[in-house]
């Protein structure tokens, strides 16, 4: 009966690992808390259990942050493998169901998001009527898809970290455009003009426009140093309508504004340096039949839209 017992108290409890999991991305008590509906009195009283349990620290109480020691760090590798596992095991006992169930958390870049992919998940969402998605705009995907905010983000920067699965989706070309009155007024015809006038930036040193510059040889390169900083795509391109001054952007983002003349593009002979979007989820997630079902779905989107 004595070896009966000890082998019992060796067992790791399921509800505390998966506290202890949670914890470890929420990153506080309270958080964790929150995301599991319990008091930061339980989720204490789980963690101290847990470590009773185990017989050593999983926590690093010191300091401001809460963290884990190099034991709670390997404790969170296998519970990540375990639970993705679960879940897996889980979505495959109701594949017999016509309709995926569930919620995915998708992360994109704000000027996509706002002008591309929100115009597209509706009938998705209208083909899986009980698959919920959230959607988070950011420029600061892989943080939050690294702890878990986030099931897959879409994309333009690599995030070359093995436990990420990439799926490329399509190239953003990017275009010089500015006002039709504003082109007239500085009379740019050539690259070498925008030197005498306003150009508008992501920020005020320039660098947003170096994938412009480094398209061209050296003596053809405008000398660029009248910028104006506008932080936000959108906003730089309601400048630009104004007469602001020119600028640099993903053609997806001014196809409207091409279209009505509002804009007009500048040197088509020149292409700038491209950016590759692409999914990233993490490996031990990607099978899941949802995760899988929109990744199908966003693969399926025409790149000619996006200015491809």
């Amino acid at each position: 009966m004595h070896e009966y017992h000890s082998c019992m108290d060796a067992l790791l409890d399921l509800p505390q690992l998966r506290t202890f999991y949670t914890l470890a991305q929420a990153g506080s008590f309270t958080a964790c808390a929150s995301r599991l509906r319990r008091t930061p009195s339980a989720v204490s009283h789980a963690m101290t259990k847990l470590e009773d349990l185990t017989g050593v620290a999983l926590l690093d109480r010191r300091g401001r942050s809460l963290g884990l020691t190099e034991e709670g760090r390997r404790l969170y590798q296998a519970c990540e493998r375990a639970f993705a596992t679960l879940d897996a095991a889980a979505e495959d006992l109701k594949r017999h169901q016509t309709q995926a169930k569930g919620r995915l958390r998708l992360g994109a870049t704000v000027e996509f998001g706002s002008s591309i992919l929100m115009k597209h998940m509706q009938p998705f969402l209208a083909a899986n009527p009980d698959l919920e998605i959230d959607f988070t705009l950011s420029q600061d995907l892989l943080s939050p898809l690294l702890r878990d905010d986030l099931d897959l983000v879409i994309d333009c920067q690599e995030h070359p970290f093995p436990a990420l699965k990439k799926v490329p989706l399509f190239r953003e070309t990017y275009v010089v455009a500015c006002a039709p009155a504003f082109r007239k007024a500085h009379r740019l015809r050539v690259p070498a003009d925008l030197s005498r006038s306003p150009v508008l930036s992501l920020d005020k040193a320039g660098a947003w426009w170096n994938r412009f510059l480094m398209a061209m040889p050296d003596r053809d390169q405008p000398q660029l140093d009248r910028f104006i900083a506008v932080n936000h795509i959108r906003a730089m391109i309601h400048a630009a309508v104004e007469g602001m001054g020119a600028l640099l952007v993903p053609r997806y983002s001014v196809l409207e504004e091409l279209e009505r003349g509002d804009l007009v593009a500048l040197f088509p002979g020149i292409r700038p340096t491209e950016d590759r979007f692409s999914i990233y989820q993490k490996k031990v997630r990607a099978n899941h039949e949802k995760q899988k079902l929109l990744t199908r779905y966003l693969q399926s989107l025409s790149p000619a839209e996006f200015g491809s």
